[in-house]
């Protein structure tokens, strides 16, 4: 499973979210695939940023999925440790988020 991690500046967030929310049905959106998108400021980063995460094993899905947000001027892909900090603290996030839900109807 491949892991994606993309920042925009604030002036792009509209556009990114319109990208990411079309087409919530077809097969290759990013809401099948499944997305967060969160700003930079609580995951540790500097602010002003959004941050766009997904993970797929389908390679040819995400190059589909890349090549959508590409035009987005200050796109850019995080990379390294920043990568990993952001990854880490998504599915964290998201472990909990589960965890809870699971105790909730446990």
């Amino acid at each position: 499973m491949q892991k994606y991690v993309y920042s925009v500046e604030g002036k792009d967030y509209g556009k990114l979210k319109d990208i990411v929310a079309a087409d919530p049905y077809a097969k290759d959106s990013f809401v099948v695939a499944g997305y967060t998108l969160k700003e930079s400021k609580p995951l540790g980063l500097k602010g002003g940023l959004y941050i766009l995460f997904f993970k797929t094993a389908d390679a040819d899905l995400a190059q589909k999925l890349i090549a959508r947000i590409k035009p987005l001027p200050s796109l850019k892909e995080m990379e390294g440790e920043e990568k990993q900090k952001v990854i880490s603290q998504i599915e964290s996030e998201e472990d909990s988020a589960a965890s809870g839900f699971g105790s909730i109807f446990g």
